[in-house]
C-alpha cells in the first residue's frame, strides 16, 4: 500500500478566479469613482456647496477611509480567524450591504424630509467612507493570494488598469443625472454593490495564503527609487485630493455646462490610464531617476493650471483640460513607479494592504486641510486663495520629494557604516 511521506507538503490552493476579482473590482470602482472623486460634483449641485463645505466634505471622508482601512486587518484577524465567527468573503458581504443602504439616505431624505438632505449627505459619507476603507484591503488579499512571481505581478497589472479604466466610466454615467437628480447617483450606486454580493460565489471562505517568491538581484538603484517614489505617492493623493472638491467650482467659473462637468473632469482619469498602459507594455522607465521628477513635476504643473485656469481668459477651457491631463500623467508615473519597486525590491506584502490604503487616506486628508488653510489665508478672495492652494499643494510635494531624500541619504549612511 502507497504511503505519503512526512515531508510531503500538500498543495498551494488555488488562487481565487482572476476574473471574479477583476469583475468585482470593476464594478466597486464605478462606487467609489462617484464617490470618492465626484461627491464634490454632486454636494455642489445637489445642495449648492461651495469651497469650504466641500473642503470639508473632503476631509471628512479622507478622515474616516483611515479609520476604515487601518481597522480592516484587525476585522479579519479577530472576527474571521481568532474567534472563526465571520470569513473574510462575509466581511465582503457585510461591507457592501452597509454600503448599500448608506447610499440610500440622500435620496430617501429627498423624498421624504428635504430638510434633512444635508445631514443626509453627511451621513452617507461618513459610513460609506470607512466601509470601503475596509473593502478594498481584503480585495487585494484576494487578488495576490496564492499568487507570486510573474502570476502576481500580471494580476496586479490587470488590477490597475480595470480600476481605473472604471473610474472613467463612472464620470460619463455621471453626466446625465448630475444636472437633474444628482442623489439619484448614490441610490443606483447602492443597487450595484448588492449584484456585486453574487460574485463572491466565486470567492474562497478565505483568502489563499501568499506564497513565497525568491526575488532576483536588483539594481542598486531600486531601493532609493522605491524610498522616493512611496513618499510621493502620499503627495500625488494630496495634490489630487485638494482639486477634486474644488474642480466644481473651477469648471462654474468657466461656464461648463453641468451634463460636461464629470466628463471633462475625466480626462486626468484618461490620462491616468494611458499612463498605466505605456508602463506596463514599456520597460525603458525602468531604474531611471528621471521618472520620480518627472512624475512630481507634471503633478504640480498640472494642478497649477488647473487652479489658475479661471484667469487665463478664453483659453480658460484649454488650459483646464491641458491642467488635467498633465496631472493625471503624473499621477500615473506616481503610482505605477511605487508599486514597481515595492514588488521588484520585495516589499509589496498584501498584508499591510490596510497600511497602503490608510496612506492614501492620509493622502486624501492632508489635501483638503492645505484647501482650508488656503481658504482662511485668503479672506476668501477667488484669486488670492488659487494662489495660496498653489503655494501650499506645491509645498506639500517639495517636502515630500525632500522627506524622501532625507530617507535615501539616511540608508546610504547605513550601508556604508556597517563595519
Amino acid at each position: 500500500m502507497a504511503t505519503t511521506s512526512p515531508n510531503h507538503s500538500a498543495p498551494a490552493p488555488a488562487p481565487t478566479p482572476l476574473v471574479a476579482v477583476l469583475a468585482l473590482t470593476f464594478l466597486g470602482s464605478l462606487g467609489t469613482g462617484a464617490v470618492t472623486n465626484g461627491f464634490s460634483f454632486i454636494a455642489s449641485e445637489g445642495l449648492g456647496y461651495g469651497r469650504k463645505m466641500n473642503l470639508l466634505l473632503a476631509l471628512i471622508l479622507g478622515g474616516t477611509y483611515i479609520i476604515g482601512a487601518l481597522i480592516a486587518g484587525r476585522l479579519v484577524a479577530k472576527l474571521t480567524i481568532a474567534k472563526g465567527w465571520l470569513s473574510p468573503r462575509g466581511l465582503l458581504a457585510i461591507a457592501l450591504v452597509i454600503i448599500a443602504l448608506a447610499c440610500q439616505l440622500p435620496m430617501l431624505a429627498q423624498v421624504l424630509a428635504p430638510e434633512l438632505m444635508e445631514p443626509a449627505l453627511w451621513a452617507f459619507i461618513i459610513i460609506f467612507s470607512p466601509a470601503t476603507g475596509i473593502f478594498w484591503p481584503i480585495v487585494e488579499g484576494y487578488l495576490s493570494g496564492g499568487r507570486s512571481g510573474k502570476a502576481l505581478r500580471s494580476a496586479i497589472g490587470r488590477f490597475n488598469i480595470v480600476w481605473s479604466v472604471a473610474l472613467v466610466i463612472s464620470f460619463w454615467l455621471m453626466a446625465p443625472l448630475l444636472g437633474s437628480n444628482p442623489f439619484l447617483i448614490f441610490s443606483l450606486l447602492g443597487a450595484l454593490q448588492l449584484l456585486m454580493c453574487t460574485l463572491l460565489y466565486w470567492f474562497p471562505a478565505h483568502p489563499p495564503k501568499h506564497l513565497p517568491e525568491h526575488h532576483e538581484p536588483t539594481p542598486d538603484v531600486y531601493v532609493p527609487l522605491l524610498s522616493i517614489f512611496r513618499v510621493l505617492l502620499i503627495a500625488s493623493y494630496i495634490v489630487l485630493s485638494a482639486l477634486s472638491p474644488l474642480l466644481p467650482i473651477v469648471e462654474d467659473k468657466l461656464g461648463v455646462d453641468v451634463h460636461w462637468k464629470t466628463p471633462l473632469a475625466s480626462a486626468w482619469l484618461t490620462s491616468r490610464v494611458f499612463l498605466f498602459i505605456v508602463f506596463e507594455r514599456w520597460h525603458g522607465w525602468h531604474g531611471r531617476w528621471w521618472t520620480p521628477w518627472t512624475g512630481m513635476g507634471l503633478m504640480v504643473v498640472g494642478f497649477s493650471a488647473c487652479m489658475m485656469s479661471p484667469m487665463a481668459g478664453n483659453l480658460g477651457l484649454a488650459t483646464l483640460l491641458f491642467g488635467l491631463i498633465v496631472m493625471g500623467m503624473g499621477i500615473a508615473i506616481t503610482y505605477y513607479g511605487a508599486l514597481y519597486y515595492a514588488m521588484a525590491v520585495g516589499n509589496a506584502q498584501v498584508d499591510a494592504g490596510g497600511k497602503h490604503e490608510a496612506v492614501i487616506g492620509l493622502g486624501y486628508t492632508l489635501g483638503p486641510m492645505l484647501g482650508l488653510a488656503g481658504l482662511g489665508a485668503s479672506g476668501g478672495n477667488p484669486d488670492t486663495f488659487r494662489i495660496w492652494v498653489i503655494l501650499l499643494v506645491t509645498g506639500s510635494v517639495i517636502v515630500s520629494a525632500l522627506l524622501g531624500w532625507s530617507l535615501i541619504r539616511r540608508d546610504r549612511h547605513k550601508r556604508t557604516s556597517k563595519p
